[in-house]
This record gives C-alpha cells, structure tokens and sequence, in this order.
C-alpha cells in the first residue's frame, strides 16, 4: 500500500478508516486513470484479508510513513507473507473478486460482445446473481467468505456500467451483506447514480507529479531523452505513460519481425508496420503537419490525414494487446488522443504568447499565436471530440476539422 506514490490524501483516508474501524461497505475510488486507483484497492483489501496483519508506528521507516499523520499513530498493513497475501498476489483468492468489462465474453453465451460496456449480465454474473435466470445465477456477495475474513469486490472502470447493471446494484447496496466491500474504480463519478454515490464513501486521487513519471520511466528502460516528454503526454497517469512505453517496445518488434520477414526484397519495399516510438513519434508527426498549417505551406486536409494515420496505428496496437477488442472502439479512442495531442500544441503556441513556456514542450517550429486564435481552435477541437462517440462518419469529421482550423488560422471565419 504505501509503495503507491503520489495519493497521500488517498492513503490517509484510509488509513484513519481502517484504525478507527469505520470502513464502509462501499468505495468509490475517483480520479484519473493510470494513477494507483486500482493498485491501491486491491492493497487495500490484501491489508483486509491478510491472517497476521501488521501494525506499524507511523514514520519507523520509510516508506512506511505519512507526513499527515502523528508518528505514533498505528499504520495498518498486510504482512506479505501468510496464505492470504500470497493468493492476492498470485490473483486467486477466493474471497477477492476483480471485475472488468472483459468479463463480458465469459457470461455472453453468444459470444458477440465486444466488451464496450460493463453490462448488467457481468455485474450479475459475478456480484448480485440473478434467480430469474434460465440457469439460476448465483449471487456471490450473499456467500459466505471462504477464509472468514470478508469478501472484496473490486470494479474497475466502473462508470461503465449501463444503467440496468448500476441498478442491479444499487438493491444490493441499500442493504448490503456483512463483511462484504466494494470497491468502485473510476474517472468519472458523474456517470454513476446519484443513489449510488450517496451511498459511498469517495476516495479522491490526483494526478501524479512529472518527475514521478520520469522516473518510473527511466527505472523501466525508457531514453533519458524521451522519458520528459512521455511524462508530460501523460499528463499525470503513470499507467498511460508505462503502457506508452510498452507499445514502444512493441512497435520495435513488429518492425523487426517485418523487417526479418521481407529480407531479401528491395530496400525501398521495405515498409515499417508502425511508426518507430510510438506516441513519440505521432507527436512529431502531427505537429510537423500543424506547422505547416500554420505556414500555409499544406492545407487541412494533411492535418486530417496525419490524425487518421495515427488513430489507426493506435488502432492497431489495441488489438495487439487484446484480439478481441473493438477496433471501431480502439480507433475512436485514437482519433480522441490525437485531438488532445493537438491541443498540447495550440496550448504551447499560446504559452510562448504568454511568456510562459512550458518545462518539457511538445516538437514543433511555428511561433506564438495570440490567444482568441488558440481558444478557436481549442474550441473547434473540443466539438470534434464530443462527435467522435456519436457514430458520424470519421472521414468526414476529421476533414471538416481540419478546415475549421484552416480558416481559423486563416481568419476567414
């Protein structure tokens, strides 16, 4: 628990619940991805479910030490070592149950879903059963806990939930089992019932620190050079950064096995699979296009093109990690990262107005725009975004887009 760093607020929450014993039946863990969220839940109920847990004066020894708290004060954590800690560890505890949208393709009978969405079939399946079903569901969280220590039920990606399954739910929390927790994972709690929140204790986490990022980066092999900009691209989320540069290595070796299988061809045929770097490298890419628009020396149109080329190679490494996935998902989600890249940009260019630069900026060569420019096209990017999850045609929008910001930049709008 206390190796997650950067969420003092979060560890001291629930410390203080755990000492005077007054933790709730359910949590909503709330903040941005990639920040501990899910890691300190599961160490939250390992600390729960652990046979011989410790008790350890506050400040002993780092890291066991929290700044907000008085040095005796009695921190709580698991020992690591006993039969329970060691089944959380190896992910097979009876009594600890990890919930995901994934889930989905285990109680589909059809097969078909795509796993979008946490649908009231997985919520059913594996929290609150369902007696009306052909083949009655039995409902886990009424069992009794198998090592007589509680039952922990983690959500992840909990606004998710479609509003059958969040009402599923919800009859489970007004009158919830003894010795039985939930845990809600999200980033955005507005997409919950109100009912559900009401009936929560939240947990808020925050963004991480550049330089936290920069070194878990280094310490997992990235370039000295490039770990400054993956951490600012992340813009807090040590998950995002670390997955940025998996896919690195990733795209290393698909080229490589490419290369390997065309050896013998032509040098000039030779065609890379993705882009070498990743992340790093569609930043470059799009903001050499974004400097050319603002020099006029190419149109929208290559800026559309450029942010369609890159939704796809994220597209593309999505269903590397995970076949199954939604590639029309997965490019969604592309096209959205490429619009908050271009965003870094246009902030960039408006920071250099400002006399502000930031510490670590994104590569491009256009100087300063003043800031009605930058708020039009903020603007224009953030309505392309809110279309991006309403089925329109991608080709079209991302066309239109660059148009919006050709005359923009043009002031012919």
């Amino acid at each position: 628990m206390f190796q997650i760093q950067g969420q003092l607020r979060a560890l001291t929450q629930l410390q203080r619940a755990t000492a005077a014993q007054r933790l709730g039946h359910t949590w909503i863990f709330s903040g941005p991805p990639g920040v501990g969220k899910f890691t300190l839940a599961v160490a939250l109920a390992k600390t729960m479910l652990c046979d011989t847990p410790q008790s350890v004066p506050n400040g002993e020894h780092d890291p066991l030490r929290l700044p907000t708290l008085a040095p005796d004060f009695a921190l709580r954590t698991a020992c690591g070592q006993c039969e329970s800690c060691r089944a959380v560890d190896n992910g097979n505890h009876p009594d600890l149950h990890i919930i995901t949208k994934e889930l989905i393709r285990y109680h589909d009978r059809g097969g078909t879903s795509k796993g979008t969405t946490l649908s009231i079939k997985v919520i059913r399946g594996e929290i609150t059963g369902d007696e009306a079903a052909d083949h009655q569901v039995e409902a886990k969280i009424y069992k009794r806990s198998f090592r007589g220590r509680g039952k922990w039920f983690i959500i992840d990606d909990a606004d998710l939930m479609e509003l059958p399954a969040q009402n599923a739910l919800l009859k489970t929390l007004e009158e919830p089992p003894p010795e039985s927790y939930l845990v809600l994972i999200t980033t955005s709690p507005q997409e919950l019932l109100a009912t559900i929140r009401s009936r929560s204790q939240i947990v808020l986490f925050n963004p991480l620190p550049e330089p936290v990022l920069v070194a878990r980066l280094l310490a997992q092999g990235a370039a000295p050079d490039e770990a400054p900009l993956l951490a600012r691209l992340a813009q807090g989320s040590l998950g995002r950064a670390l997955g940025w540069l998996q896919d690195i290595k990733v795209i290393d070796e698909k080229n490589a096995a490419a290369a390997r299988k065309q050896a013998g061809k032509d040098e000039d045929e030779i065609v890379a699979k993705f882009s070498p770097g990743g992340i790093l490298a569609w930043v470059r890419q799009l903001s050499s296009a974004l400097d050319a628009l603002i020099a006029r020396r190419n149109a929208g149109t290559a800026v559309a093109e450029t942010i369609a080329a890159i939704a796809a190679e994220f597209a593309a490494l999505a269903l590397i990690r995970d076949p199954l996935t939604s590639k029309d998902r997965a490019t969604r989600d592309g096209i959205a990262l490429a619009l908050g890249l271009a965003a870094d940009y246009f902030s960039d260019r408006l920071r250099l107005t400002l006399g502000t630069p930031a510490a670590v900026s994104l590569p491009g060569s256009a100087g300063a725009l003043d800031p009605a420019t930058v708020r039009a096209l903020l603007a224009a990017a953030r309505e392309s975004e809110a279309q991006v999850d309403m089925n329109v045609h991608v080709p079209t929008l991302l066309a239109a887009l660059g148009t919006r910001w050709e005359q923009i930049l043009r002031g012919t709008c």
